[in-house]
């Protein structure tokens, strides 16, 4: 058996918004909290740089500039600086858009998606299914959807590849897998419930096992309790009822797999633990 290569690894901060946690959370306190927008960089010994995500980035602000975009900054206060694109942190890695080979991309709300235009040259992988449900709405419908149409690059999907059906073996508490660079490095799963397509990355990196998780949850604590978001937080959601079904396969993997660092892409806990110094 080969040994399955780690990949160095590098979680950033491209900004935040402003929610309640007791939304997040059934129980939560009744405060304010940021929840950071978190990216990963990934570096694979062979096949080079990939991104986990790209985050907030300055096309957010105008994208959301006018009516009826404009409501998602109502909905969620934006709190972003252009020096947090992954794009512009880059440099202070020695690195340029044009490094990074591929995206991989959970979902398309718009938090996860804003930076994708400063990547011209970057191939994206998404769920087909998950693409499928954004690629032709607009206005209000894109909105409920928390869709921004503005912030996809009008040649996405000359430069995607969009994953059917996977076939790898299952995570415990959890489906099939595709395994990325069919080596076990990266590993992706189906996570339903937040969003239509919804995929989560376990990865094999040089700080150890990590699961991005997404917006599966939005509190690492959800994982370790089994305890779902508040009812207005399912309304968010796209299933309520798989988002919480979701959150009880993770909760059986965190149990099965306790080496491996879940990490939610909101989360102020996870974000002081692995990003915040």
């Amino acid at each position: 058996r080969r040994a399955v290569p780690e990949l160095a690894c590098q979680i950033l901060d491209t900004g935040y918004c402003l929610a309640h946690e007791h939304i997040l959370i059934q129980g939560g306190a009744r405060k304010e909290v940021a929840c950071h927008s978190i990216v990963a960089l990934l570096r694979h010994p062979q096949h080079g740089w990939l991104l986990w995500d790209a985050g907030y980035a300055p096309h957010m602000l105008t994208a959301t500039a006018h009516f009826p975009y404009s409501l998602y900054r109502l909905a969620t206060p934006l709190r972003l600086r252009p020096e947090l694109a992954v794009a512009a942190q880059l440099g202070n890695l020695n690195l340029a858009p044009s490094d990074i080979g591929a995206i991989l991309i959970s979902h398309f709300h718009a938090d996860h998606i804003a930076g994708l235009a400063d990547f011209p040259t970057s191939h994206f992988v998404a769920l087909r299914e998950a693409y499928g449900s954004v690629a032709k709405v607009r206005g209000l419908r894109a909105l409920r959807r928390a869709f921004v149409p503005g912030l996809l690059p009008r040649d996405f999907g000359a430069r995607a590849t969009l994953l059917g059906a996977f076939t790898g073996p299952p995570l415990p508490g959890l489906g099939a897998t595709y395994d990325y660079y069919s080596d076990e490095s990266l590993l992706l799963v189906r996570l339903p419930g937040h969003a239509r397509g919804q995929v989560g990355l376990l990865a094999n990196t040089d700080r150890g096992p990590i699961f991005f998780v997404a917006d599966s949850c939005w509190m690492a604590q959800s994982v370790r309790e089994n305890r779902p978001p508040s009812r207005i937080g399912g309304l968010i959601a796209d299933n309520a009822g798989e988002m919480a079904v979701t959150i009880g396969g993770l909760h059986a993997f965190a149990a099965a797999r306790p080496d491996v660092l879940v990490v939610p892409s909101h989360c102020p806990e996870t974000f002081a633990q692995v990003v915040a110094k």
